[in-house]
């Protein structure tokens, strides 16, 4: 990392923003945002090159996509499945802040440069990266105790490729904004899951209010 690079991410409002909740929540907290550091090193050298996401300043990239991929970690439980991951959020901030397996799974297969570069550089050991449908997963007969997905478009759709891959009694969240509504009843029906919780939150600190729907299957 360059030093240019540490003084903008060290004097970056939202980087203090992020490390107070991890203080609040992880004891290890500096060692995990040394990790988080080292990341967005990684990210801007991906981007530079590659577009994987519209977020592109170091506010955004502690606030969009580190807290907010990780402030629902406490949901999260034993495999755990990222479908349509993009770059790589939720489920490279997930993975460093928990012990549970990740998979990243996306059809694009170059937006996965970065989840790709991060095992190898950050020695993450509990995630990796899948160029594939979720039906070919499907497919393959796998399944995973935790199955989410982040920014995706319309929810009734979203369970048609959550569902099929959601273990028995495990469960689905899906990261939605405050306006979104949960899946038709004939939706839950056809996939034989059900709506557990619906949770209103704001991420601490800012104005961004956030809805997760988790179904049990």
């Amino acid at each position: 990392m360059t030093e240019q690079l540490q003084n903008e991410i060290n004097n970056s409002s939202c980087r203090k923003i992020f490390t107070d909740f991890l203080s609040t929540d992880f004891s290890e907290y500096e060692e995990l945002l040394n990790t988080f550091d080292k990341l967005t090193d990684l990210y801007l050298q991906v981007m530079s090159v590659m577009n994987i996401s519209a977020i592109k300043t170091i506010d955004d990239i502690y606030i969009k996509h580190y807290l907010d991929s990780i402030y629902p970690y406490k949901h999260f439980e034993g495999t755990c499945c990222d479908v349509g991951c993009g770059g790589g959020f939720p489920c490279i901030p997930l993975a460093i802040v928990t012990d549970h397996n990740f998979t990243g799974v996306d059809s694009v297969g170059k937006k996965l440069l970065l989840l790709h570069r991060t095992v190898s550089e950050l020695h993450l050991k509990n995630i990796k990266g899948e160029y594939a449908r979720s039906e070919d997963l499907v497919k393959l007969h796998r399944s995973y105790d935790t199955v989410c997905a982040r920014a995706v478009a319309d929810v009734n759709k979203t369970l048609g490729f959550l569902a099929p891959l959601c273990a028995a009694n495990g469960k689905i969240i899906m990261y939605k904004t405050q306006n979104d509504a949960p899946a038709k009843q004939s939706t839950l029906d056809k996939y034989g899951v059900s709506l557990s919780e619906i949770i209103d939150y704001e991420l601490p600190q800012t104005e961004i209010k956030r809805r997760l729907f988790i179904y049990k299957k």
